[in-house]
């Protein structure tokens, strides 16, 4: 799988954000899983997630020291959304 950042960037990235809002990687890789996130529990959720990834994103080292921030901050996203996923799928394949 193609990433925009090396392996120990997205780590990074993820070990941030756990240290924003400890449990909030488990909370992504569920409501990954979600079909209609309509229920208040999962606005909740949603915003949650939202508001780490804004927090958080613009302030890892990385992010901070690239000629463009604000496209860094975008393309770690997408590797976060990535690896998301790739977690998700390795989980469904063992179950």
């Amino acid at each position: 799988m193609a990433a925009f950042f090396t392996d120990e960037q997205i780590q990074e990235a993820i070990a941030a954000l756990e240290k924003y809002s400890p449990g909030i990687w488990e909370t992504m890789k569920k409501m990954a899983l979600v079909t209609d996130p309509s229920t208040d529990e999962h606005a909740t959720e949603q915003a949650a997630i939202v508001r780490a990834l804004t927090v958080v994103l613009p302030k890892v080292t990385f992010v901070v020291q690239a000629q463009n921030p604000f496209e860094a901050q975008n393309l770690l996203l997408i590797d976060v959304r990535k690896t998301i996923w790739a977690e998700v799928d390795a989980a469904k394949g063992s179950s």
